[in-house]
């Protein structure tokens, strides 16, 4: 995209300079342990929430949608935004680092919706599969009932207001905005899901900002 410098030239200096703060090598082993600890505690959790006893809601929205499967473009729509995400900020390890913690404490939140919220299944749902989220995440599961919020939908806002380019931003957000659309209409959440995924992704990129990190070397 023309007018987008990915700053590619500065990735290793950055890195050098920032590896050589205490601070901030502590806070990025930390935060990558923890999103590791995630990663092996979420195939027993979905095991749980996929097999408990579980509600549905009625959901107007849906009941006017005739399902369709979107799965290709909302991947596409997913996986774009994430790689130029990367690209955009891993030239810049502070700011890369405070993007997985704050992803860190959303998938924190996420976790905790779900088991407060037992949602069952849209009704007319057609299965989106994820493969790579489905692949290291859920295993050999059909994962179905991991509902509020939009993990998808949250991921994405998130990466909108970590983005500091303004094209970018404005591609990310209309990505995001379809990306929403084409989950609502395969069926895969209820409504409340998506609005409230940029809610907790707010949330999670404010608390972000509250971890300090230490410049002492």
């Amino acid at each position: 995209m023309k007018g987008i410098n990915f700053h590619f030239d500065k990735l290793k200096t950055n890195w050098v300079i920032a590896w050589q703060i205490r601070g901030f090598r502590i806070q990025l082993l930390t935060t990558l342990l923890f999103l590791a600890s995630i990663a092996f505690f979420v195939s027993n959790f979905f095991r749980y929430i996929e097999f408990r006893e579980s509600y549905r809601i009625r959901d107007v929205i849906l009941n006017l949608i005739p399902p369709v499967d979107l799965s290709v473009f909302t991947f596409l729509f997913i996986y774009s935004v994430i790689i130029l995400s990367i690209l955009n900020l891993i030239s810049f390890p502070f700011q890369f680092l405070k993007g997985l913690q704050a992803y860190g404490l959303l998938l924190s939140l996420r976790l905790a919706c779900m088991y407060a919220v037992p949602l069952d299944t849209p009704a007319d749902l057609i299965i989106l599969k994820d493969p790579f989220i489905g692949y290291f995440f859920y295993g050999k599961m059909v994962i179905t009932k991991d509902l509020f919020f939009s993990g998808h939908v949250s991921t994405l806002f998130l990466l909108c207001l970590l983005n500091q380019v303004r094209y970018l931003r404005f591609l990310f957000y209309f990505l995001t905005f379809l990306t929403a659309i084409a989950l609502l209409v395969q069926h895969v959440h209820y409504t409340v899901d998506v609005i409230a995924a940029p809610f907790f992704a707010w949330i999670a990129f404010a608390l972000s900002k509250w971890i300090p990190i230490k410049s002492a070397v």
